[in-house]
């Protein structure tokens, strides 16, 4: 007996319905990945809340199958300073592609404006001239992030200043030196103590003293005035030692050290403002002075 359409029709609806049935019934398989990365305790985004990003754009995307395609060895990213300014590595390189491209329109964009003018180019020239261009603008990214990063290195080390006086507080208050470097890091607001508190949790979470951590993060970021006040609470966590008064000593110091870079800072200011200053001197001069003399040499 051969069945009909109408049949098989039913029997294999019956069967769907009851497979998603006993599917909904048992316990589903959570996701690997989805669970590793829960559990990792080393990834940082898992521990502070942060900003909401927003879909990843065209340039980001892009820089990202080149880093899949050739390494980061190849193109040599500013790694440390990325981390420091929490840019990853494929949006750097989505951005020194759209760069790069510029480079490489603008002289096109010339030989539109000549031939508009009603003369011609070789086609080697803006060839050359795009390449050479695009070259250039190719690097820029890495001078603008290492730029950035110096900022945000110095607004870094304006948070420590304030954080070792918090962590002297702390340890006044009879503080124990874990208790003291977490409570110091709660109180402070801002990118560099939500870093600080992204560390210390960090350390909590994987069992390690929470100088470790501090001194782990001061090596990623290239900020060693956050290394020496971890190797202090290491003497008093580990020995037992009387800090407060070497915790003193070195925010004192490093105030000392910001308010010289302040000054040297300042006086640089100030030196680039004498070129221009006399500039307008001379031209205000010559602009008042030229029509006398015009008088005079005429007559």
């Amino acid at each position: 007996m051969i069945a009909s359409a109408p049949a098989i029709l039913a029997g294999a609806a019956l069967g769907t319905g009851v497979a998603v049935a006993v599917a909904g019934a048992t316990r589903a398989r959570p996701d690997l990945g989805d669970l590793l990365r829960r559990m990792d305790a080393g990834r940082l985004e898992n521990l502070e809340p942060r900003a909401v990003r927003g879909a990843d754009s065209v340039l980001e995307k892009l820089g990202g199958r080149l880093l899949a395609q050739v390494g980061e060895g190849v193109v040599r990213l500013p790694r440390q300073e990325l981390d420091l300014l929490g840019r990853s590595p494929a949006q750097h390189v989505g951005t020194k592609i759209g760069f790069a491209l510029v480079g490489l329109l603008l002289p096109a964009l010339s030989v539109a404006a000549v031939a508009l003018a009603g003369s011609s180019l070789p086609v080697t020239v803006p060839a050359l001239g795009g390449l050479a261009l695009a070259v250039v603008l190719w690097l820029v990214p890495d001078i603008n992030v290492r730029e950035e990063a110096a900022n945000a290195r110095r607004e870094f080390r304006y948070a420590i200043a304030s954080y070792l006086e918090l962590v002297c507080l702390e340890r006044a208050a009879d503080a124990g030196p874990s208790e003291a470097l977490r409570k110091a890091a709660d109180i402070g607001e801002g990118w560099v103590f939500s870093r600080l508190r992204d560390a210390l949790t960090r350390a909590e979470l994987a069992g390690i003293p929470p100088w470790v951590s501090l001194k782990q993060l001061s090596e990623e970021l290239g900020v060693p005035e956050l290394g020496a006040p971890a190797d202090i609470m290491a003497l008093a966590g580990e020995e037992g030692a009387a800090v407060y008064s070497t915790l003193q000593a070195q925010a004192a110091s490093l105030r000392g050290v910001l308010l010289t870079d302040a000054q040297s800072e300042a006086n640089n200011a100030s030196e680039k403002m004498i070129i221009p200053v006399t500039a307008l001197v001379i031209i205000m001069s010559l602009y008042i002075g030229y029509p006398a003399i015009a008088r005079i040499m005429a007559a």
